[in-house]
């Protein structure tokens, strides 16, 4: 019995329409940069989108890549973590409505932070050295309302302290 070859080409055209589907597919769920596009963000895609556009500065180029929901009421808040370009954790507080709570960028050289907070800093604990320095943004200011800094006291002990953007108050 000869054998005959079938030729592929009639299936082509549907190999093609195949691969059209999908990059629409891939192309209709893109939600703009630094939103994760894993079903696990879904509740908080918008947020996200939005957040980007507010808080541009921290949220440059971030990927995320977790989320948790914090507390058991009927209001659930949910942090969201992922890491943007210059490399630095961030972490996003967003209520299940939508209200972006809070914004912290984790890892900033200390070079960045005000001198008043600096100054500020070694006003109320002279030994004080700064292990890790955060910025945080709320109530949609583009700027920081805060920095935050974790370290070791001169006792030895962990410390965390926080200090308005504007160095005129320690916050604990």
């Amino acid at each position: 019995m000869k054998r005959t070859a079938i030729s592929p080409w009639p299936l082509y055209p549907v190999g093609f329409a195949v691969l059209g589907v999908a990059v629409l597919t891939l192309a209709a769920f893109k939600v703009g940069p630094g939103v994760a596009q894993d079903d696990q963000f879904r509740d908080v895609r918008e947020p996200l989108k939005r957040a980007a556009q507010v808080y541009a500065q921290p949220l440059r180029g971030v990927q995320w890549s977790t989320i948790s929901k914090l507390g058991a009421s009927d209001h659930p808040l949910y942090q969201v973590q992922g890491t943007n370009e210059r490399g630095n954790k961030v972490e996003l507080e967003v209520t299940s409505a939508g209200r972006i709570i809070e914004v912290e960028e984790h890892g900033i050289p200390i070079g960045e932070v005000p001198p008043a907070v600096v100054a500020a800093l070694k006003a109320k604990m002279p030994q004080f050295e700064p292990e890790k320095v955060e910025a945080i943004y709320q109530t949609e200011k583009a700027q920081p309302v805060c920095y935050g800094f974790e370290g070791v006291d001169a006792d030895g002990r962990k410390a965390e302290v926080y200090i308005s953007a504007d160095g005129k108050t320690v916050l604990n």
